[in-house]
This record gives structure tokens, C-alpha cells and sequence, in this order.
């Protein structure tokens, strides 16, 4: 019988350090770093991760680093496995010349490194994502949806600078609910993980963009001083069938406060044991019901330092209310409104998005066995964000604001999802 060792029991109670060190092969792991500038005017997200593939020589298995800015392509640089390391008791990884943990960022990207995404990548992008989005209308689209995607232009740039972060959230412990995940963080054979670093924290530092084309000038450089900063992480074998997901902690009216309130949705289709676990030739015949529709919904309250949860193990909060829809000039709107029954709270939340201009990411697939262009994640959607406690004599509105340069990725079969989360 298996036993759980104190390096086990460390990663379940923090989910900040790395998890894939015995792991050899059939495995991912990806932190995302998310600063917005202190005007909101701009969102630079970097993305370091490891790929290793279902076989041990697999020339897919790799480490990398996602660059993401709006109106560009997504900046990969690859490295080999061997440049991948973590130090400081797996706090802080290294990949290359390269620095990431829970309070700085050190980037030296060389422009050698930049995987470009092939014609052929692209085109299979598209075509999904125009699948994702008939399965949302209703209806097959005419040749005109697929104009409104928007190829980004690429630019081989070198990439260096630094950002620190100052007063991060971690999400609130406890023993019922070691992470974001709740008591699902238990389960040891999940085919994805999420966790959340940091809920809301302010940034410093500057990134620069040397555009090596053009005799190596510096063409961007981004202050991220007084910056709008949040960290999360997944890690696992694959990621889920289908997903809505949505972030921004960058409000209206807290733009000048020391530390601004955060807000998190992650609606996903996974299965409860994954197809390579043993277990999972025993349970076939029952494995509608370990196919799930989950939710994390977490609401940070920075006037109150308080962190209000509504996800799928809170045994009182409900889902009243999720629809997901989009027009004809591929605007998409995400409506959702939860509550908690047993004390009166309701949180309603409302996205926009222009959806074809996001920027095409690549994430880990068993379908394609590799890092596969499959995500167009925006950085431009808008949030409006109300909280609120009420019983039958009174209404308290706790929170009510809207947020810009949210992130926004609507990937999958999503009807498929809102009707499983919404059918009784």
C-alpha cells in the first residue's frame, strides 16, 4: 500500500513548488505570470513551463517560455529537458539563463530559442477555434466568422529584464481546503491541477524587446513599475476537454489603492480519474460518473483582505445563473451569477470579450501528443463584478466595479459544459 512521504504532503499544502521531479515522462507543468501595467494600459503575461511526453525519448518533450502581449504573437522559446532545474528547495526554477519564483522574475531570452507556429499549426487553430465557436451559435458559420480571427504578426525579438513582486495573496489554507482546489487537491490522480500563487500584488521592474532583425535595437520597453500583478499554476498529464476561464484584478476604481481585488473563474470538463491511471480499466463501466463539471469561483476582497469562495466543493454555493453566448461580429459574453444559501451571498459576474483577436497559445494535448496551438487566450476583456449579501429584509452590496485587461479563454465543447452544470 502506497504511503504518503513528507515530499508528497509538502506539494498537496503548497502547490507553489514543483511537482514533477520524480516524473519522467506523460507530464506538464506551467506557471503564469500576469502583470498589467499601473494604467492598465498594458498586460504582459510569461509563461514558463516543462513538457515531458508519453515516452522517454520523445523529441516533443521540452521546457519553455510563453512571452504574451497584446497584438503580437505568443513569443515560445524552447529548451532542452537539461536546461530545466529547480533550486531553493523547488521554490524557484531555472530554465537556461532564466529565473522564476514566488517574488521575482529574470528573463535573458535569446531570439535563437523562438519556435514560430507553422502554417499548418495555425490553420488547425483556426479550424477549432471556429468549431468552439458553431457549437456556441447554434449553427454552422459562413466563410465570414473566420475572417474575424486575426493572425498576429511575429517579430523575432530577445526579450531581458526583470519583475518583482511586492505583498502577494496566496490563497487562504486550511486543512479542508489546502488550495484553490479544495479537497479535490487530495486526489492524487487528476489528469490537471490548478493552483493560485498570488490572488492580487504589485509589481516592479522592466521588460525590454530587442528586435534582433533590426541590428539588435531596443524596439518596446515595458514599465511595470506600480504594476497590477497575479500567479497561478496547472500541472498534470493533460489538460481538461473543455474550459471557460477568466481573471482580472485590475478595477476601476482601485487603481490608485495599495493592493486591488481579484477575481478568478475556472469552469472545466474533466474526468475525476484519468485514462492512465490503473484504476481506470476497473471503473469503465462507470465512468460517467467520474466525468465531471467543476468550478472554481473566488472572489478576493481587498478592502476587507477577504477571500470569498463559491466552487464546487462549497456544499452551499449554487450556480443560478451561466450563459455563454456570441453575435454575429464575434463578440462573446459570459453571464454568471452564484450564491451561497447558507449565508445569503451572491456573486454576479459579467464578461465581454472581441473574440478572434486574442493571441493562439500552445497547451499540453493527449489528442496530438504534443504542446499544440489549441487556446486564443485575450488579454482585452472587460468584467463587471457585483457582490452582494442579502436575506429577506435587506440587500448589502459589498463590491461593485468593473474590471479592464481581463484574460479570457473560452476552449471546448463549452454548451456541453454550461448544460451539465445547469441541468438538474
Amino acid at each position: 500500500m502506497a504511503h504518503i512521504t513528507l515530499k508528497h504532503a509538502l506539494l498537496i499544502y503548497k502547490p507553489t513548488l514543483y511537482h514533477g521531479k520524480k516524473i519522467s515522462k506523460n507530464f506538464f507543468e506551467g506557471w503564469y505570470y500576469k502583470t498589467v501595467t499601473s494604467k492598465a494600459e498594458e498586460s504582459l503575461i510569461v509563461i514558463p513551463g516543462i513538457y515531458k511526453s508519453t515516452s522517454h525519448i520523445d523529441e516533443e518533450s521540452h521546457a519553455f517560455i510563453m512571452i504574451i502581449r497584446d497584438g503580437y504573437e505568443c513569443l515560445y522559446y524552447r529548451y532542452n529537458i537539461s536546461e530545466f532545474s529547480v533550486e531553493n528547495s523547488d521554490s524557484m526554477i531555472k530554465i537556461g539563463q532564466n529565473e522564476f519564483s514566488e517574488n521575482i522574475i529574470v528573463l535573458s531570452l535569446s531570439s535563437t530559442r523562438l519556435v514560430p507556429s507553422t502554417d499548418i499549426e495555425y490553420e488547425s487553430y483556426v479550424n477549432l477555434v471556429v468549431k468552439d465557436w458553431e457549437k456556441i451559435m447554434g449553427r454552422e458559420s459562413d466563410s465570414s466568422l473566420k475572417t474575424s480571427i486575426i493572425k498576429h504578426p511575429f517579430t523575432p525579438y530577445s526579450v531581458r529584464g526583470y519583475i518583482s513582486f511586492n505583498n502577494t495573496t496566496p490563497y487562504p489554507f486550511s486543512y479542508s481546503s489546502p488550495t484553490v482546489m479544495g479537497p479535490f487537491a487530495y486526489i492524487p490522480f487528476l489528469e490537471c491541477n490548478h493552483g493560485v500563487v498570488s490572488m492580487s500584488h504589485k509589481s516592479s521592474g522592466m521588460i525590454e524587446f530587442v528586435n534582433m532583425k533590426h541590428n539588435g535595437i531596443v524596439e518596446n520597453r515595458i514599465d511595470l513599475e506600480n504594476g497590477f500583478g497575479y500567479i497561478e499554476k496547472d500541472w498534470g498529464v493533460n489538460f481538461p476537454k473543455s474550459w471557460i476561464w477568466s481573471q482580472s484584478n485590475t478595477f476601476i476604481n482601485e487603481m490608485e489603492e495599495e493592493k486591488s481585488s481579484s477575481i478568478l473563474v475556472s469552469i472545466a470538463d474533466f474526468p475525476l480519474i484519468s485514462p492512465d491511471n490503473p484504476l481506470y480499466a476497473y471503473l469503465r463501466n462507470f465512468l460517467s460518473l467520474f466525468n465531471l463539471a467543476g468550478r472554481i469561483i473566488v472572489f478576493y476582497h481587498a478592502k476587507s483582505d477577504t477571500t470569498y469562495n463559491f466552487s464546487t466543493y462549497d456544499f452551499f454555493s449554487k450556480i443560478v445563473n451561466l450563459e455563454i453566448t456570441m453575435d454575429d461580429s464575434a463578440r462573446q459574453y459570459v453571464k454568471l451569477h452564484v450564491v451561497n444559501t447558507a449565508n445569503g451571498l451572491n456573486l454576479e459576474i459579467d464578461i465581454e470579450r472581441k473574440a478572434g483577436s486574442g493571441i493562439p497559445l500552445r497547451a499540453p494535448s493527449k489528442q496530438f501528443g504534443k504542446m499544440a496551438l489549441m487556446i486564443e487566450e485575450s488579454l482585452d476583456a472587460e468584467l463587471h463584478v457585483k457582490l452582494w449579501k442579502s436575506d429577506e429584509n435587506s440587500k448589502e452590496i459589498i463590491f461593485n466595479d468593473r474590471a479592464v485587461a481581463g484574460g479570457l479563454e473560452i476552449v471546448g465543447d463549452v454548451m456541453r459544459l454550461v448544460n451539465k452544470l445547469t441541468t438538474r
